[in-house]
């Protein structure tokens, strides 16, 4: 008798395992029912650290702001902070879980009049310095360090000045320097019917000649917890140069990835002086991913029919690709699964 009801249970807990595995016929039918594209204005979303969900055993990482040679700068407090309830820093503003500090002087002689902190989940994600705008001899040994630190700025425009490394994005703006880590910044999650978005979108787009490129890489995860791999692209350029981008091309070291682009939205932009065409999902093999991850250099190409931009991957939108295939490799349930979509 026993032996009927322990096989009888392992065929129930057989079949239901199997069950809740989805099948590629049920995925094709599930991603045609709830794959619709939904205006962002209308999804709900909510920010969040994955430090919880992708590195469970590294909570408290502090990283500390690259070398500055600033006496004032050491007093900074390190990402990964968390303010209590008890710390004398006081807060500017307040939106659900993310916040601003007040703007707080040094107590040390600094070439920075102040520091400022933004929080998600009262951890500290960014750090923005204040000099003198009007100080030029100020700016110039700012950005003296900050080569010394990167070796190489992401890109220059107008009067901003972007660099980035595994660790760290940064911008020098006059009169304030920006510091993110890209650790410690917070993922958006974008809730659809069925699936959610998980979206890495790093502090900054890549700008260069008056346009602008958005890359973000995400995990779409359904309400069986399948996961699957994808980007976003958003092209801004100034209007009367119709670009239509159709192709993105993801040059590595010794491989090329092709996959073509599709024009969801395209929006005036600027008060009319630009427009901003945008592609919210295209899928990819976790295999990309991970080829993209450990190539040495990575150059994306933006392919329309009015033209093309090509540019080297900065470290702020390699750390979104970093991310996203870190979340599917520790976290999908069924990596066999393979999608006509991809």
């Amino acid at each position: 008798m026993k032996y009927y009801i322990v096989t009888m249970l392992l065929w129930v807990g057989a079949i239901q395992a199997f069950s809740q595995q989805p099948r590629l016929k049920q995925v094709d039918e599930y991603l045609a029912a709830t794959g619709q594209t939904v205006e962002l204005k209308g999804a709900p979303e909510r920010r969040y650290g994955l430090l919880s969900t992708l590195y469970n055993n590294q909570k408290n990482l502090m990283l500390n702001l690259p070398d500055l040679e600033d006496y004032g700068a050491r007093e900074v407090i390190p990402f990964g902070f968390r303010l209590s309830t008890a710390s004398e820093i006081e807060l500017a503003g307040q939106n659900e879980n993310m916040a601003e500090s007040t703007v707080r002087p040094f107590y040390s002689k600094s070439i920075f009049s102040g520091v400022s902190y933004q929080f998600c989940d009262s951890v500290i994600y960014g750090i923005i310095l204040f000099y003198d705008t009007q100080d030029n001899a100020k700016r110039a040994a700012i950005e003296k360090n900050l080569d010394r630190h990167f070796k190489k700025a992401d890109y220059k425009q107008g009067g901003a000045v972007v660099y980035s490394d595994p660790d760290y994005a940064v911008r020098l703006l006059p009169g304030k320097v920006e510091f993110y880590s890209l650790f410690h910044f917070p993922v958006v999650e974008t809730f659809y019917p069925g699936v959610s978005h998980k979206v890495w979108y790093g502090p900054y787009n890549y700008e260069a000649n008056g346009a602008s490129v958005m890359l973000a890489f995400y995990n779409q995860e359904s309400k069986e917890n399948n996961i699957q791999s994808a980007f976003k692209v958003s092209y801004k350029y100034p209007a009367g140069k119709p670009f239509k981008m159709n192709l993105i091309r993801f040059i590595l070291d010794d491989i090329t990835y092709e996959l073509p682009l599709e024009i969801e939205y395209s929006d005036v932009a600027d008060g009319g002086k630009a427009v901003e065409e945008r592609d919210t999902r295209t899928f990819v093999f976790p295999e990309v991913l991970k080829a993209i991850d450990r190539s040495k250099t990575v150059k994306v190409e933006l392919v329309g029919e009015g033209g093309r931009l090509l540019y080297e991957m900065p470290a702020f939108q390699r750390a979104s690709v970093h991310t996203a295939y870190e979340y599917f490799r520790w976290n999908v349930t069924n990596p066999m699964a393979k999608y006509r979509a991809w």
